[in-house]
């Protein structure tokens, strides 16, 4: 499903967003195919959620993604960017994705990043092939929309089959070309 076209007046998004089923069928074998390896660098802190609660990432371009933190669940800060965005991730991902350096606090650890993506910027050529806008909404793996803007990255985790945005400033502050 793609999104409709953006107002020129307010460039304002005016659709549903692009389910993960349609990202998986039409995008991945393109970020698969001409998209790079990139590894994640840089320190976080992470705690465990006690309890469920609503976790806003807030990126540079404003509001990526609300998700909520269940019991068990990580709750990251990522200290390498300017907004110092806030993300949820299962117990699962966590496990393959980062390594304990040291305890900070009772509750907060530090962790070094282990993950690795397949990704893709979003170009105006690559959007306009897609006949996509320049700001829109993705659905994102855990069920809440996820807004992107051109210049984006779109991911997926090395080995898995999902998609989600990282934004540019983001991106370029925490992850590197795998060579």
């Amino acid at each position: 499903m793609s999104p409709k076209k953006t107002t020129p007046q307010t460039d304002t998004v005016i659709s549903r967003p692009i389910r993960q089923t349609y990202l998986i069928r039409h995008l991945l074998p393109l970020i698969k195919t001409k998209g790079h390896l990139f590894t994640k660098y840089g320190e976080v802190l992470a705690r465990k959620a006690t309890k469920p609660e609503s976790i806003t990432t807030t990126t540079s371009s404003g509001i990526e993604t609300i998700n909520t933190a269940h019991k068990g669940d990580y709750v990251v800060t990522n200290n390498n960017t300017d907004t110092k965005e806030i993300y949820v991730i299962s117990p699962e991902k966590f496990k393959v994705r980062y390594k304990k350096i040291k305890a900070v606090t009772k509750d907060t650890t530090l962790y070094q990043p282990m993950g690795q993506v397949l990704g893709i910027r979003l170009t105006k050529k690559l959007l306009e092939s897609f006949n996509w806008p320049t700001k829109f909404y993705i659905m994102a793996s855990w069920k809440e929309k996820q807004f992107v803007s051109q210049g984006d990255y779109l991911v997926c985790p090395k080995g898995k089959d999902e998609v989600y945005r990282i934004g540019y400033k983001e991106f370029k502050k925490t992850y590197k070309i795998s060579e």
